[in-house]
């Protein structure tokens, strides 16, 4: 059973029109370079959520798209439902305008939309790098607390702070904070349109992510805690990986480097394939990422309704041919648009992520080798048969093997791929990519 967790936080919301400075703002608030920021119009489009600390009182802060009354497209339109649904969530809201541009009729109608909703407000003037004042017109809007802000440069943060901290000390707002720390993070990686955000959605059973056939919809990492089983776990939704030589655009080269980013701090990936297209070169080179990270990697068949007369077993051969370097990792056929199998994914990254955290024994780990070593012994080195002294096993990530063998010697690489291949037909290193070392053995003087 998995269960989208609320946080039990004060919830803050940042709306206002395109470019007025949000996602910098969410940044700046938050102490870290979360969302993506760019000038070009429309870059949020995915609500995202972080939690700010200030004077020991923590409050959730929630980034949106702008927000726009002519929408054209699905897209667009599905970008101001998230902006709605992020309202109706939060116990705060906070307008941001633009001193540079002034009071527009725009942000007149932004406040009367988002007036409905009966919270707390506050409006921020963003970009008042050199007006210490706040224009007159905005102190017209009857809105009480006016603050003159920079996010760039950070100037009237404290102010905004202190606003949030006391809307938080208000009585029926002190909410009994939980402990949200994640016993796992499984980040949920691929190319563009490969259904990423499609299975967010279905895990959490709800429009989490936007969903689009337009390639590069998600822009940003989107981070959502989810119970599963008693256990919370850090869903992590990212944009679409591809070769360098196709991204051109800045915004794309930053949720590129979120994406990385994104893999250096889960537990696990799932790598979602394509099941009418097969592996391709890009689903090649994001296995290899995963894999030089040394994270835990389960790969997951998306648009199994689309494919016909081919059963799971010849999918996971199919699967291990086309890729023959992650033959260690579990595959699993899902379709996030029926919801068929999607947890399934997330249960096979639950035991990868317990089997990295656990590991195996040195008498394990003697055990395996020592009935590959029996199956082909290795070359000798200089005369010399190599015998294995001790093994033992290192927790990562990247979880290692280290052999101890007698005489120094250098094990072969064609050798070391022979045990990796015996050590992964253990089920218990399923979606490990281990990662072997050869320690000399210390030559006892007579």
């Amino acid at each position: 059973m998995t269960t989208p967790v609320d946080s039990h936080h004060l919830r803050v919301v940042l709306v206002g029109r395109p470019n007025v400075g949000k996602s910098t703002l969410f940044n700046r608030l938050i102490g870290s370079r979360t969302a993506v920021v760019s000038t070009l119009r429309g870059t949020t489009r995915d609500r995202l959520y972080a939690t700010c600390e200030w004077h020991g009182t923590r409050f959730t802060v929630i980034d949106t798209g702008g927000v726009e009354f002519e929408t054209e497209g699905s897209l667009a339109a599905a970008v101001q439902r998230h902006v709605q649904q992020a309202v109706r969530e939060a116990d705060a809201i906070v307008l941001v305008c633009d001193a540079i541009e002034g009071l527009l009729p725009a942000d007149q109608m932004i406040l009367e939309r988002v007036r409905r909703a009966g919270k707390p407000m506050l409006i921020v003037v963003n970009k008042a790098d050199h007006r210490p004042e706040v224009a007159p017109e905005f102190l017209g809007l009857g809105v009480g607390d006016v603050i003159p802000i920079s996010a760039l440069h950070g100037r009237g943060i404290n102010h905004v702070l202190d606003q949030l901290l006391a809307w938080a000390q208000r009585p029926g707002n002190g909410r009994a904070e939980a402990c949200h720390t994640a016993t796992m993070g499984v980040a949920i990686v691929g190319r563009q349109n490969v259904g990423k955000s499609s299975l967010l959605n279905a895990l959490l059973r709800e429009e989490r992510a936007i969903v689009s056939e337009v390639p590069g919809t998600t822009r940003d990492v989107v981070d959502t805690i989810l119970e599963s089983h008693g256990e919370r776990v850090r869903l992590i939704d990212t944009a679409g990986l591809r070769h360098r030589r196709k991204v051109r655009h800045p915004v794309d080269i930053f949720s590129m480097a979120r994406t990385v980013e994104a893999i250096t701090r889960c537990d696990v990936a799932l790598v979602v394939l394509d099941a009418t297209q097969g592996v391709t070169r890009d689903d090649q080179r994001i296995l290899t990422q995963v894999c030089e990270a040394g994270r835990g990697l389960v790969l997951v068949v998306n648009k199994w309704d689309l494919v016909k007369g081919s059963g799971e077993r010849a999918l996971t051969e199919a699967m291990h041919r086309a890729a023959p370097s992650v033959t260690f990792a579990p595959v699993v056929a899902v379709s996030a648009k029926t919801g068929f199998q999607v947890t399934r994914g997330l249960a096979l990254a639950r035991q990868v992520a317990q089997a990295m955290r656990r590991g195996l024994s040195e008498a394990e780990c003697m055990v395996l080798l020592r009935r590959a070593w029996s199956r082909h012994q290795p070359p000798r080195f200089r005369g010399r048969v190599i015998s294995l002294q001790q093994a033992r096993w290192l927790v990562g990530p990247p979880a290692r093997l280290e052999l101890t063998t007698r005489p120094l010697g250098r094990l072969p690489e064609p050798y070391l791929h022979f045990l990796l291949k015996q050590l992964h037909a253990d089920s218990r290193l399923a979606g490990i990519p281990i990662r072997l070392t050869v320690k000399a053995h210390k030559e006892v003087p007579r």
